[in-house]
C-alpha cells in the first residue's frame, strides 16, 4: 500500500472516529450543561476527588490491554476469553481493594461521606473491565462509530438514572453523582459486550486461561507505566488542590480544565484511536511514516491555533452559556488554560504514533520526564496557594514536554526529517504565544 493509499486510509477511520467521538462529546456537554445548574461547585468538587481516586485503580484493571490488543496480529478463540477472563478477574480484585482504601480516602480529606461515595463508583470498575476486551475488537475493525453508538446510549442512560434519583428526594446529591459512572459502566459494557458477536474477534466468554495474556505484556507493560504517569502528572492537582484549598476551589479549576480539554476531545482524543490500527502497518517505513504524520499535525496545528484563540476570546461566554452564573470565577482560569490548546492538540497525538511504532518504551520515558515536569509545577503551584498560578505553572509544564516528545520522536522513530516538522511546531507555538501576549495585555 502506497503512502498515498495509507493517507486515504488514515483519513477514513479518522473521520469514523470522530464522528462518533463528536456525538459522545455533544452528549456529555449537554449532561454537563444540565448538571451544573442542579449541583454547586463543592458538590462537583467531592465528586471530582472520587473521580480521580477511581481513575487511578482502574488504570490496574486496564494494565495497557487495549492498544496491545489492538496491535496484536491475530486474537485466537483461546487469547481472547483468557484475557476477558483476565480482566474481569483483576477488576474484582482492584474493587475489593479501591473499597479498602476508601477509609484512609476520607481521612486524608476528613470527610466521612468519601467511604460510601466510592462504592458505587468502585462497582463501575469491574464492568469498565469487561469493556477492555470488546473495545478492542471494535478498534481493530476501525468501527468507531459502533463504540460511539454504546457510549452515547450510555451517557444519556446516566443522566436520566441521576435526574431520577434527584427527583426521589431520597438521597444526598453527591450520593447521586456517583451512581452516574457506575450506570454509565453498565450500559455500555451491555452494549459493548453483546454487539462484539459481529466482530471478527467475537463475543469473549469467562475463562480461566489468564496465562493468554502473556504475550501481550511487552506491549502493554510500558503502556500501563505510562498511563500511570500520565494519570499522576494529570491528578496530582486535583488531589492536592481538593486537599489544601478545599472542596469548591476543586469544582470551580476541574470546570475550568474540563472546558479547556473539550477542544483536545474534539480533535486529537477524536482521532487519536485512529491511528495507531492504520499506521502500524507503516512502522517498517520510516519515510512514509514519518510524511503521513508531518503531513497530519501540519492541518493539526493550524487547527489548535484557531481554537485556542477562541476559546481564550469566548472564555466568559463559554462558561456562561455551558455553566450558568455561580461558576463565574471559571472563565480567569480558562483563559490562563487556553494558552495551552494549541500545544496539547498536537501533544495529545503522540501517543498513537508512539503506539503505530511499537515504541511504548518510548512513550514511557516521554511520560516519566512529563511526570517530572507537571509534579514540579503543581506542587510549586499548592506552595503559593493560588488557583492562577497552578494554571500558569500547568502552562509552562506543557510547553517543556511539546518539546521533549518532539525530540524523542524525531531522533527514534521519525527518519530524522526535521525540517518537515518545522513549519507545524513554529505554528504551535506562535499561536500559544499570541493567546499570551492578549492574556498578559489584559484584552
Amino acid at each position: 500500500m502506497t503512502t498515498t493509499s495509507h493517507g486515504h486510509a488514515l483519513i477514513n477511520a479518522l473521520a469514523k472516529s470522530m464522528g462518533g467521538k463528536y456525538s459522545l462529546y455533544l452528549m456529555q456537554v449537554l449532561s454537563m450543561v444540565v448538571l451544573a445548574r442542579v449541583f454547586t461547585p463543592e458538590q462537583f468538587g467531592i465528586f471530582a476527588i472520587v473521580q480521580v481516586f477511581a481513575m487511578f485503580f482502574a488504570l490496574f484493571s486496564e494494565i495497557g490491554l487495549v492498544p496491545a490488543l489492538v496491535n496484536e496480529k491475530q486474537i485466537s478463540e483461546r487469547m481472547r476469553n483468557g484475557v476477558f477472563g483476565f480482566t474481569l478477574a483483576i477488576g474484582c480484585t482492584v474493587f475489593v481493594i479501591f473499597l479498602m482504601f476508601s477509609p484512609a480516602i476520607a481521612w486524608f480529606y476528613d470527610n466521612s461521606a468519601y467511604q460510601y461515595l466510592i462504592l458505587p463508583v468502585a462497582v463501575s470498575i469491574i464492568f469498565n473491565a469487561g469493556s477492555i476486551v470488546p473495545t478492542a475488537a471494535y478498534i481493530r475493525e476501525k468501527k468507531f462509530l459502533h463504540i460511539a453508538r454504546a457510549e452515547i446510549f450510555a451517557e444519556l442512560a446516566s443522566l436520566a438514572v441521576v435526574l431520577g434519583l434527584l427527583s426521589m428526594q431520597r438521597f444526598e446529591a453527591v450520593l447521586v453523582l456517583a451512581f452516574k459512572p457506575l450506570t454509565v459502566s453498565i450500559v455500555k459494557f451491555i452494549a459493548l459486550w453483546h454487539g462484539s458477536l459481529k466482530t471478527e474477534v467475537g463475543r469473549p466468554m469467562f475463562s480461566k486461561e489468564f496465562t493468554q495474556v502473556k504475550p501481550l505484556f511487552k506491549f502493554s507493560i510500558y503502556q500501563f507505566m505510562s498511563n500511570v504517569m500520565v494519570y499522576f502528572s494529570r491528578n496530582l492537582d486535583n488531589l492536592l488542590v481538593g486537599k489544601y484549598f478545599g472542596a469548591t476551589s476543586l469544582g470551580l479549576y476541574d470546570k475550568a480544565y474540563q472546558l479547556m480539554r473539550y477542544p483536545l476531545m474534539l480533535l486529537t482524543f477524536a482521532m487519536a484511536p485512529a491511528i495507531q490500527p492504520v499506521l502500524k502497518e507503516l512502522n517498517h517505513d520510516k519515510a512514509k511514516f514519518t510524511a503521513l504524520h508531518n503531513k497530519f499535525i501540519s492541518y493539526l496545528a493550524v487547527l489548535g491555533g484557531f481554537v485556542g484563540l477562541g476559546l481564550y476570546l469566548t472564555a466568559d461566554l463559554i462558561v456562561l452559556l455551558l455553566l450558568g452564573n455561580q461558576w463565574g470565577d471559571v472563565a480567569g482560569l480558562l483563559k490562563i488554560l487556553a494558552i495551552s490548546v494549541p500545544i496539547q492538540i498536537v501533544l495529545s497525538s503522540t501517543g498513537g504514533f508512539f503506539q503505530a511504532a511499537n515504541r511504548t518504551d518510548l512513550m514511557f520515558v516521554a511520560t516519566i520526564f512529563s511526570f517530572v515536569t507537571n509534579v514540579g509545577a503543581i506542587v510549586l503551584a499548592i506552595i503559593f496557594g493560588d488557583l492562577y498560578v497552578l494554571c500558569w505553572a500547568i502552562t509552562a509544564s506543557f510547553s517543556v514536554n511539546f518539546i521533549q516528545c518532539y525530540y524523542l520522536l524525531g531522533k527514534h522513530v521519525f527518519n530524522k526529517d526535521y525540517a518537515g516538522l518545522i513549519l507545524p511546531l513554529f505554528i504551535v507555538f506562535f499561536a500559544s504565544a499570541l493567546i499570551l501576549i492578549l492574556n498578559l495585555l489584559g484584552i
